[in-house]
């Protein structure tokens, strides 16, 4: 059994969005915080459909786990945790290690929704590696006359970004046919305002088809299957559909849930199964399920470090209430979607401003410490500026821009 010091151990098992702003709202001067997670970088993800443009490389949005804790003075381990008990964790490497209260912020994996051969033949948008991947796919398609069918399943935001992207570095190669599928009838359902009309408005003299209204039955290496029985060609198959939660939080005790199944919290973010352990995020299951729990990430991630603070204190816990959030969504170079509370405003100039804000982020995230990560920092910087901000925010751009901005209600 492993333990360290004297002050309230604390484990945070998952080190994405909510786990990483739950280890920074937890001072090291008054709690042991140890962070666990397998993979040993974070990956940037408001910018992962940028990989498939090439305006990304990939590595510039992989940020190292145990510098940002060292920075924290907290404690990285680059385990698997296998099993959670109301005072410990085991490791796949057979350590437990003992905590005085746990937040559990695992995240998701994709969401196959169980269709055969999506994981095997369907590529995913959700990793760098899984972007580079395609990427490459369609940099190689380039040099060559053959026809590449790109097929994108999921007509959600992260679908219309992965087709934005790729439609931004391809869409007048005549070697390449693009088509969206989704089982809703709508783009972009859950955004307020008509903005399926506004993206089919964009693509409209392009070579996009739209194929909504039938989810997919399976997928095979050739193509695939809708579940009205059509066939569909497909020589790369980008799957952009929803998460399930992984599965550490469908073990309790030694005994296995479905894999569908997230862990049951209060809505204090508090496990209806241990009161020392909180869950948050996409592993999470609320009493009113949010629809995008992934949105409210960095909220919950420190609402729910309060709450553990608050456990160890002896104070009552307080209930989550999500605050109302604005939503951007980009369509490559073709416009982006700023979604409001019962409206949306389209510009292409917004997303040299989602460009700027996601930059911040990620570089607040991890910081410079040494002149090296400085010139790094420099080098994040004006690749931004030539690629993005140069491009959109010269005069003669910025008119055009404007006079096309448009509000959907």
């Amino acid at each position: 059994m492993l333990g360290f010091g004297s002050k309230p151990r604390i484990c945070i098992v998952g080190a994405g969005f909510a786990g990483l702003n739950a280890a920074q709202q937890l001072k090291s001067s008054k709690y042991d915080v140890t962070v666990i997670d397998s993979e040993p970088f974070i990956e940037w993800l408001p910018n992962l459909h940028e990989i498939i443009s090439g305006r990304k490389d990939g590595e510039e949005l992989k940020l190292s786990r145990k510098r940002i804790m060292a920075r924290l003075g907290h404690r990285f381990c680059q385990k698997t945790v296998v099993d959670v008990s109301g005072t410990s964790l085991l490791l796949d490497s057979g350590d437990m290690i003992a905590f005085d209260a746990c937040i559990i912020a695992t995240g998701g994996l994709d969401d196959f929704s169980g269709v055969p051969g999506a994981n095997q033949f369907a590529h995913s948008a959700k990793n760098v590696a899984g972007c580079q991947h395609i990427a490459k796919v369609m940099r190689r398609a380039t040099l060559g006359h053959r026809t590449l069918k790109v097929s994108v399943v999921g007509a959600g935001a992260e679908g219309v970004e992965v087709l934005g992207e790729a439609l931004r570095a391809y869409r007048h190669r005549p070697q390449f046919e693009f088509q969206m599928i989704d089982a809703n009838k709508h783009i972009l359902p859950q955004c307020a305002g008509n903005l399926d009309n506004a993206v089919r408005r964009h693509v409209d003299k392009l070579s996009v088809d739209f194929r909504m209204g039938n989810g997919v039955a399976s997928v095979e290496k050739e193509g695939l299957y809708l579940q009205n029985g059509k066939a569909i060609e497909s020589d790369l198959t980008i799957w952009a559909g929803g998460v399930l939660p992984t599965p550490l939080c469908n073990a309790s005790g030694n005994e296995a849930f479905p894999l569908r199944q997230r862990g049951r919290v209060s809505a204090t973010f508090q496990s209806h199964r241990f009161e020392s352990v909180f869950i948050v995020g996409d592993a999470a299951e609320m009493p009113s399920f949010m629809a995008k729990e992934a949105f409210h990430a960095i909220d919950m991630g420190r609402f729910v470090a309060m709450n553990v603070e608050r456990l160890l204190s002896g104070k009552r816990l307080k209930r989550f209430d999500p605050t109302t959030k604005l939503q951007v969504v980009s369509f490559g170079d073709l416009d982006t979607f700023m979604v409001f509370n019962g409206f949306s405003v389209s510009s292409s100039m917004l997303g040299a401003a989602k460009e700027m804000v996601y930059t911040l982020g990620l570089l607040q995230l991890s910081p410079p410490t040494n002149a090296k990560d400085f010139v790094n920092t420099l080098d994040v910087f004006q690749r931004s500026m030539r690629r993005v901000y140069l491009p959109t925010l010269n005069p003669v751009s910025m008119m055009g821009k404007l006079t096309r901005a448009r509000l959907f209600t």
